[in-house]
């Protein structure tokens, strides 16, 4: 009887500590039981209970990544929680099922970065120092003038297309790829054998960039620098996201974000995530098309038809090393001077622009949302500054002076 009662009470106080969900992602790492943005105390809570039958079993419960949930578990989440567990599980957001869930070796002290994202997340976390080589990309003028120690180290081909003998031959722990390039036929299937582990991280979409920024905080072994910086992050998207909870869909412009004038961004798309947490409705959200089905191609009688009271457009010249408006100018022109869309509610109000690459797809994504959300709900966002929030993210968290063009129209007073 008084096992029984002594069960009871531990399973009632089990209960009680369990935590009430209130993440807005899950971190993706093997450990984090409970699914939650974080690894503690709570996790190894929940998978106690699974083990005693409790709580249905999550996979994120099997911290071993073994198909097995048990005391084994509640031991590797504790040396996680301790920073001083000796591999790491993840499951990444490529489009690649087979290169989803990895499992990295700790400490990490070499790594190589491919895309220009990791470049800035590697920054962002203060872990540029365990860089060994990067992609090409690092080495044009551009990333020269915002990557000045990074842009100096060994290359290993292209970000698409990397070199994997050139890997090999720096010995790194991890190399940090895109989502989506290149294939693993070009990266993991040539590095089979070596013990070198490819994390796929974007640091690019709104919708799981958090989330990947946390995991490379434990990744790293600096969640507190990690941390730092979401919480910077966050406070300006939980402030855009209040603001436009509140809006009905009629209080949302209907808007036109495009790469260039007949290849619209639809769901799933950088662009149209951003447009849609900025307030605004893409009219060419259920299009299909294109790289990823995301980027449709369509004609000018489409849009003219559609009649958008905004237009956007990323990828446009301009960037850190640029230091006149007149490339986004001349940019910005070609679309509204176009004699087709004269009638379009967009081009005769004034509300057309341009954003570049460095702030649409770079975990400064934000800086982009913030524009956004100014443009479409100028009212409603008076008083936010998209460029102090810019600024300082350069000086901050890349370590860097401002500098730069980046949008155009230029904001009043910008």
């Amino acid at each position: 009887m008084k096992v029984n009662i002594l069960v009871g009470i531990t399973i009632t106080l089990l209960l009680l500590a369990l935590p009430v969900a209130a993440s807005d992602y899950t971190l993706g790492i093997f450990g984090n039981a409970n699914e939650d943005d974080t690894i503690n105390m709570q996790d190894v809570t929940y998978t106690e209970l699974i083990i005693l039958e409790y709580r249905d079993r999550t996979d994120l419960a099997d911290a071993k990544y073994d198909g097995k949930i048990n005391m084994q578990d509640v031991t590797q989440i504790e040396l996680v929680i301790l920073g001083k567990e000796k591999e790491l599980t993840l499951e990444t957001f490529t489009i690649h099922e087979d290169a989803k869930v990895v499992t990295v070796k700790k400490p990490i002290e070499r790594v190589v970065i491919l895309p220009i994202s990791s470049g800035e997340a590697i920054r962002c976390v203060k872990a540029q120092d365990t860089v060994v080589g990067i992609g090409t990309g690092f080495t044009k003028e551009a990333s020269m003038a915002f990557f000045p120690d990074l842009s100096e180290l060994p290359t290993v081909g292209k970000w698409s297309d990397p070199d994997c003998e050139a890997i090999l031959s720096l010995d790194p722990d991890i190399v940090i790829a895109d989502v989506r390039w290149p294939s693993p036929e070009k990266l993991e299937d040539k590095l089979e054998g070596s013990d070198i582990v490819v994390v796929r991280m974007g640091f690019t979409y709104p919708d799981f960039a958090i989330a990947e920024m946390e995991m490379l905080g434990y990744v790293l072994d600096k969640r507190d620098e990690a941390r730092e910086f979401i919480e910077f992050e966050r406070e300006y998207l939980n402030l855009i996201k209040s603001q436009v909870n509140e809006l009905s869909e009629d209080e949302k412009p209907r808007v036109y974000p495009m790469y260039s004038i007949c290849k619209p961004g639809s769901e799933g798309s950088i662009v149209h995530m951003l447009c849609v947490m900025a307030g605004g409705v893409n009219i060419a959200a259920d299009l299909q098309g294109g790289t990823g089905g995301m980027y449709p191609t369509v004609d000018l009688e489409w849009v003219i038809e559609q009649n958008p009271e905004i237009m956007f457009k990323w990828s446009s010249p301009g960037g850190y090393n640029v230091d006149d408006t007149s490339g986004m100018k001349a940019a910005w022109e070609e679309i509204v001077n176009r004699p087709e869309l004269a009638n379009v509610a967009a081009v005769k109000e004034g509300k057309v622009y341009l954003l570049t690459t460095d702030i649409t797809s770079r975990p400064k994504y934000f800086v982009s949302l913030a524009y956004l959300a100014k443009w479409f709900h100028p009212d409603l966002f008076e008083d936010l500054d998209p460029q102090a929030i810019h600024v300082e993210y350069v000086e901050r968290f890349q370590g860097m002076p401002y500098r730069g063009v980046y949008v155009y129209p230029p904001l009043e007073g910008s």
